[in-house]
């Protein structure tokens, strides 16, 4: 029964992103969350989301800012499938899987002298959390309860014209998985502005990346097997009684329905599977930026490079079957280019800020485990829009929201990695404490549309849907 957990294959957990695209986190600081149209900051989150708006700054000198924010995700697979009744006695199951990050930092620092501005920053660019599944995946559920389906109906069929009358045989299973991804990113550059309109930026980032995965299935076992083979056996024994011969092939075939349930206990006894594996790969891409700033409007272009990345495997554990997590199996986890543009005006003196961006991640052309990236209609786009209003020199509010929508297809989607559209809402504020030093609080909700998946990998269908929430606190100050 072993080989029917081929189904381990092409697992590519994503905790990411609770801003962005498939492996990209764009809520790199407070200021995302309370408002996700930052392609035109001209603050210091800049740094990730315009890195030419550093240049149009009010002050010289240094700006640091330290951000933490903390994630909480739910994912959810209602699974129809008909073995499955065979344990519980439903087609349909639900599995759910949660993810909590109470530490995803980030640290932006920039000094500007005149035209010019140097910039670094340090922040998880991707993923951030673990992600568990505590009773499995029905993929993993599907491969015993298809092989199982036949032999147990066939049993349970045969069972009631011999007069059995209790429960009649089924499976049970112990499942987890559990998906960690953490990708750091180390980000470097330099501004220059021209005749105070325009500004350029070159710089690169540095992306590390660190997945782990832990899963097993274990304790597969046939339910009710002994009353119903004690009841096979007790008609055989009541018809040799009766006089059949016991090579009577009546009585042959109840001894054999007898011993075919001891013979499936036997092989699911056997089917025990564990996987321990971490993934580490690391890469490096450049970063270009033009900004333009002119009497209250502000425009931003960014475009990221791709970062190719090849994750090595050191692995523990692979009893699955599957080749791809064997220690020192490579495998491409490419970072998509991203092109970022956005825009915002200055409103009543100033006090009022309108934004929007559009993001555009070319998907298609980065390499993903098993080449997924094949399997896209269109590359990821986002719209973005916000507001903020300076109340007065303490206090300001913002709010806004982003929609994302992806280029899914049946044959990207899996158990394992599993992405729908969705909008976002966040809003949030900031508090001047003294000179120089200002508290912003953020929060952000993200809605997503259910995606049906009619081609799961098994005869069965399965419904995503996601939960997303984030909070986030920031300290900036100005030296």
């Amino acid at each position: 029964m072993k080989k029917v957990f081929i189904f381990f294959a092409a697992i590519a957990f994503s905790i990411s992103a609770f801003g962005g695209g498939f492996v990209t986190n764009t809520n790199q600081s407070t200021r995302f969350l309370r408002n996700p149209a930052r392609g035109a900051s001209t603050e210091i989150d800049a740094i990730y989301s315009n890195p030419a708006g550093l240049s149009f700054m009010k002050k010289d000198g240094f700006v640091i800012s330290l951000n933490n924010q903390m994630a909480f995700q739910t994912r959810t697979i209602t699974s129809t499938f008909a073995p499955f009744a065979l344990n519980g006695g439903s087609e349909t199951k639900k599995y759910k899987g949660t993810a909590q990050s109470f530490f995803i930092p980030s640290l932006q620092l920039a000094y500007k002298y005149k035209n010019w501005v140097i910039s670094g920053s340090f922040a998880i660019v991707g993923g951030g959390g673990t992600l568990e599944f505590k009773n499995g995946l029905p993929m993993f559920e599907a491969a015993v309860a298809g092989q199982l389906a036949v032999p147990l109906s066939q049993l349970n069929a045969a069972a009631g014209p011999i007069g059995y009358k209790g429960d009649l045989l089924g499976y049970s299973l112990d499942m987890n998985l559990k998906g960690t991804n953490i990708t750091y990113g180390t980000q470097l550059g330099v501004n220059y502005k021209v005749k105070d309109m325009f500004s350029f930026f070159l710089g690169a980032r540095a992306s590390i990346i660190q997945n782990g995965y832990k899963g097993y299935l274990r304790n597969v076992s046939i339910t009710n097997a002994n009353p119903v083979r004690t009841h096979f056996n007790y008609v055989a024994d009541m018809m040799v009684l009766q006089g059949y011969p016991a090579d009577h092939p009546d009585v042959l075939a109840l001894r054999g329905a007898a011993a075919g349930i001891t013979q499936l206990e036997q092989g699911a006894t056997a089917t025990n599977i564990e996987l321990n594996t971490k993934q580490n790969g690391w890469g490096i891409a450049p970063i270009l930026g033009v900004g333009f700033d002119y009497e209250g409007f502000t425009l931003g272009v960014k475009y990221e490079f791709k970062t190719s990345i090849e994750t090595k495997n050191k692995t523990k554990v692979n009893t699955s079957g599957v080749g791809d997590y064997d220690d020192g199996k490579k495998i491409d986890n490419d970072l998509p280019a991203l092109l970022s543009v956005g825009a915002s005006y200055k409103f009543l003196n100033e006090k009022l800020i309108a934004s929007t961006g559009f993001h555009l991640y070319f998907d298609k052309k980065s390499k993903m485990p098993n080449d997924k990236q094949e399997y896209l209609k269109n590359n990821t786009m986002e719209v973005l829009l916000g507001l903020e209003y300076i109340i007065n020199d303490k206090f300001l509010v913002s709010a806004g929201g982003q929609i994302t929508r992806f280029g899914l297809k049946d044959g990207f989607q899996s158990n394992m990695s599993f992405y729908c559209n969705s909008f976002s809402i966040g809003f949030g504020g900031a508090y001047n404490i003294i000179k120089g030093l200002s508290l912003n609080l953020g929060y952000l909700y993200t809605h997503y549309d259910k995606y049906t998946n009619n081609n799961p990998g098994y005869a069965g269908k399965e419904v995503y849907n996601r939960t997303s929430h984030a909070v986030s606190i920031g300290l900036d100050y100005k030296f």
